[in-house]
């Protein structure tokens, strides 16, 4: 008894909660039954079994029916009017029904015979009716039907059974327990067709009212009062048989939660006497399938989208002609670069420059020198045009015309002081990358093929090209190599500017001396402007500085020739020491000029002040706190304000950047290089991804239709989705190892920010998110053992994907917000948690905290989690026995109670694909205006 308890306790539920969003049908209040011997109104007490009230207040009650109220079955037969039947004998359970005929109200036809015959609009030649057993409606036809259903045998375990009286556009039906009318449905909007061989009578609104003191409607034996249910039914009812009236089923929309595969019968038996020629002769016909409205949203979006992406595809390949169809530019010349005044200070006030002035001629190798903090990096930094945080001031030309640091950054090539290349590629394939995505769409593959192996002989890499860069822990060239790699990278584009940001940081003195050499002849045989920062080079480097400007606490401490450095200190008093570096005794000089513009040994700034120079008319200048609106030159360079160029020699040659199907292919290109050669993470994820699937397939194996089996079902597709939201916290480290190789490119101009997010999901959100949670889900849904009929399984890896993408978005957009690897991490797995703690299994929907249940709607968890759930169990049969009483239940019990829908996979799979086209939004933002170069 406690197992029919639990399904009473459930029906109960379904029946408390059970609306429906279809066309709301007002129902009839129903009378007590009248009492013998008062006085009847039907305009009071209302007729049953949809009977219509007359002038006389009297009944006109339909076929079959009699009575004052309609309540009472009529005996003989169908031929006979409702006035001359009789009505079923008081304590009898069934009608006697004259010979050829059957059923509840005696309705059913057995054969031709018991038909009559008719003069057919008068004319004299008679034709015989003929009793219609098919189960098409002819004209008007009975159906009498025996239910098979489990769940209602367990709760009422006496014989139930359907009367069904139609006709084309109308079904008037009853049920039936133990021979007595329980309730009754009036259906209308009704049509018949055959579609995939099979008969349906499909209706799109109805309603349904109680028989008085049924068993069903609270009457005597009750187990569940269906009242309140049978009162607010509404929406549409489709009654299907194969097309010889066998494997029949009747299917109500307001009761799906608890009969969603509808009321199969265990037999029907129809008859009609028609005429032959009534036959409408239904002509089969092939189901189309229907879009709901989330299916039609979810058209809409997808059309959206493939027309968006036809008009960038066809935007990018008008471009790419346009662009290969250019002239190729000629090599760049270097220009000579002067500058004055040039001022830099902090947000907070604090002056890094402080009025250097300076130029640094074409042809001419020019080192910035001076300790550590001087304000090296920083002027390299303006000179090369950078983004800067802080306020700029000074003026800045390029053979004499004036320019904006920021525009002067598409002019010049910039080499940073650390060497950020992927180690996977060879020097070659690097620079050739380079070569592709810089210069000219216009150029041939020779022409730049011939550019690379210029720039590997010029520096000498040569004898490496084939070798792999190396780095981040894998074996590579030498550091020296790599670091004329990193300057290869820029030379390929041919600049006319080079700046380089310490070339020699971190080499021994013969790599740094063959890197300071390679610029020595790029300087002077190739014409090229060649400007870079050193902290303490040797003596033979600093012979062929032709160009030296030496800072000390922001401002120039000498400005000249390196040749002539000697001549001019010792001229101002403090010679160089014979057999001393020049270049250490320069460093030495700023160091104590430093010192003392610092206040802190006043002997060094005494000395100091007989060496310094004047350039420009500003000697070296204690470093001091300004406001922001100080002006420290004749032109204010700011980031808000920035002219363009006047000069159109050096505006930027047509046909340099590259089309976005360029950048694209070459960086998918790149990256599945990159994928090949360091295989781990892409084995590691496809090697768990087998490993768990079998995992998961072991321990739920053959998961049956028993409460158990259903227990471990939803358990299991849980599990599923939690392995896979936990394995994408991946996509975080992987990320951090390119982050700054692409800030750095970008900011260079070799690609823009959406052919990398482009590459970054065909090379990584593709093989190491959906392909791994494919194989996870693929081997599990076949072990654990889930509905595999129809398209089921199609609909199970849609979503599976889905939600494998949504998550390998989410992780990257974390990766891209956070710079901290350990704490994006972090973030990632509490934002997945608590997305799973509202995904339906762990807490109940109705018992989340109110001001909390908005939570629900935007987990990640949830649609997908529900969707594959109803897609699996929605139509499966719960078969147990509990404490010796079988159950036989729907599954779509159990999914009510947590709050499931089993209609809404459609509805599931739309929201799904918003936020995966929300987060795809987002996280692309997010690179294109989080991930920028900020010095």
């Amino acid at each position: 008894m406690n197992a029919l308890f639990i399904v009473f306790a459930c029906l109960s539920l379904v029946a408390a909660q059970s609306t429906s969003t279809s066309p709301t049908v007002s129902s009839v209040s129903l009378p007590l039954p009248t009492e013998a011997g008062t006085c009847f109104d039907c305009a009071t007490k209302g007729c049953f079994n949809y009977g219509t009230c007359g002038t006389s207040s009297v009944c006109n009650c339909p076929t079959g029916f009699g009575g004052r109220d309609c309540l009472h079955p009529l005996c003989g037969s169908a031929l006979k009017d409702n006035l001359i039947r009789p009505i079923l004998p008081s304590g009898q359970s069934t009608c006697s029904c004259d010979d050829g005929f059957t059923g509840p109200t005696c309705g059913v036809c057995q054969s031709d015979s018991v038909c009559p015959q008719a003069t057919s609009s008068g004319i004299s030649v008679s034709v015989n009716q003929v009793c219609n057993k098919s189960p098409v409606s002819w004209t008007k036809q009975d159906a009498f039907c025996a239910l098979n259903s489990p769940l209602l045998k367990a709760v009422y375990p006496k014989d139930s059974s359907i009367l069904l009286t139609r006709n084309h556009t109308h079904i008037y039906g009853s049920l039936w327990y133990d021979n007595a009318q329980q309730f009754m449905c009036s259906l209308y909007e009704c049509s018949q067709s055959i579609v995939d061989g099979k008969y349906r009578h499909v209706c799109t609104a109805g309603s349904c009212e109680c028989s008085s003191k049924s068993t069903f409607c609270g009457g005597p034996g009750v187990t569940i009062d269906l009242t309140g249910p049978l009162k607010t039914a509404a929406g549409g009812s489709a009654f299907s048989c194969t097309q010889n009236g066998t494997d029949c089923n009747m299917y109500f929309e307001f009761l799906k939660e608890i009969f969603p595969q509808g009321l199969d019968f265990a037999s029907c038996d129809f008859g009609e006497c028609a005429f032959a020629s009534a036959n409408p002769n239904l002509v089969g016909t092939a189901s189309v399938p229907k879009l709901t409205p989330a299916g039609i949203a979810g058209v809409v979006i997808a059309s959206v989208l493939a027309v968006l992406a036809i008009i960038v595809f066809g935007w990018s390949i008008a471009y790419q002609i346009y662009a290969r169809n250019q002239p190729t530019p000629p090599p760049r010349k270097g220009v000579s670069i002067d500058f004055s005044d040039i001022s830099y200070s902090l947000p907070t006030g604090q002056v890094l420059l402080n009025g250097v002035s300076s130029s640094a001629a074409a042809g001419q190798l020019t080192a910035i020198m001076g300790p550590s903090g001087a304000g090296k990096s920083t002027l390299l930094d303006i000179l090369a045009g950078k983004d800067k945080r802080g306020i700029v001031s000074g003026t800045l030309t390029f053979d004499g015309v004036k320019v904006n640091p920021l525009d002067a950054s598409k002019l010049v090539a910039y080499v940073d002081q650390d060497d950020l290349l992927l180690p996977s590629l060879t020097v070659r394939e690097t620079l050739y990358f380079s070569a592709k995505l810089r210069l000219p769409e216009s150029m041939s593959v020779k022409e730049k093929m011939g550019r690379v192996d210029e720039v590997l002989e010029t520096l000498g890499l040569s004898h490496v090209a084939h070798s792999r860069v190396g780095g981040f822990g894998q074996r590579g060239i030498s550091g020296g190599e790599r670091r004329r790699v990193s300057i290869g990278v820029e030379l390929v584009t041919s600049p006319g500017i080079l700046f380089l940001d310490e070339p020699t940081s971190g080499l021994d003195s013969f790599n740094a001396h063959a890197v300071i050499e390679a610029l020595h002849t790029l300087a002077h045989v190739h014409s090229k402007t060649v400007v870079f920062t050193v902290h303490q080079p040797r003596s033979d480097m600093y012979a062929m500085f032709d160009q030296v400007i030496v800072l000390a606490g922001g401002a120039a401490l000498y400005a000249g020739r390196g040749v002539e450095a000697g001549q001019t200190m010792k001229q101002n008093g403090t010679p160089c020491p014979e057999g001393y570096n020049m270049a250490d005794h320069l460093l030495d000089l700023a160091i104590q000029a430093t010192r003392g513009s610092d206040g802190d040994h006043a002997r060094d700034r005494s000395n100091a002040q007989s060496f310094m120079i004047d350039i420009g008319g500003g000697k070296l200048r204690k470093r001091k706190t300004n406001s922001a609106n100080d002006n420290h030159g004749s032109s204010l360079m700011t980031r808000s304000a920035a002219p363009l160029l006047t000069d159109n020699a050096l505006r930027e040659e047509p046909g340099v950047r590259v089309g976005f199907l360029t950048q694209l292919s070459e960086l998918v290109g790149r990256s599945l290089k990159h994928l090949i050669r360091t295989p781990s993470l892409f084995l590691a994820h496809i090697s768990l991804a087998v490993v768990l699937g079998i995992f998961v397939g072991g321990v739920y194996f053959k998961s049956n239709d028993t409460i158990s089996g259903v227990q471990n079902r939803l358990g299991s597709l849980f599990f599923i989705l939690s392995l896979i939201g936990f394995s994408s916290l991946s996509a975080i480290g992987s990320f951090a190892q390119e982050r700054n190789l692409f800030i750095r490119e970008r900011s260079n101009g070799v690609y823009g920010s959406m052919p990398y997010y482009l590459s970054k999901i065909i090379c990584d959100i593709i093989p190491l998110r959906i392909l791994p949670a494919l194989l996870t889900g693929t081997i599990a849904f076949f072990m654990v053992g889930y509905d595999n009929s129809g398209d089921h399984f199609a609909k199970f890896v849609v979503l599976l994907l889905l939600f494998a993408a949504i998550m390998g978005f989410t992780c990257l957009a974390l990766a891209i917000a956070i710079t901290d690897v350990g704490t994006a991490t972090l973030v990632g797995a509490i934002v997945i948690l608590f997305k799973m703690l509202f995904a339906g299994l762990i807490i109940s929907q109705d018992s989340i905290p109110a001001a909390l249940r908005w939570i629900q709607y935007i987990s990640f968890f949830r649609y997908p989690y529900e969707g594959m759930a109803v897609n699996d169990m929605g139509l499966l049969q719960i078969k147990d026995t509990f404490d010796g009483a079988e159950v036989n239940v729907p599954a779509a019990l159990i999914l009510l109670k947590f709050g499931f829908n089993i209609d809404n996979y459609g509805q599931d799979l739309l929201i799904t694909i918003l936020l995966l086209v929300g987060l795809i939004t987002l996280t692309g933002l997010l690179m294109h205006f989080r991930l920028k170069e900020r010095r």
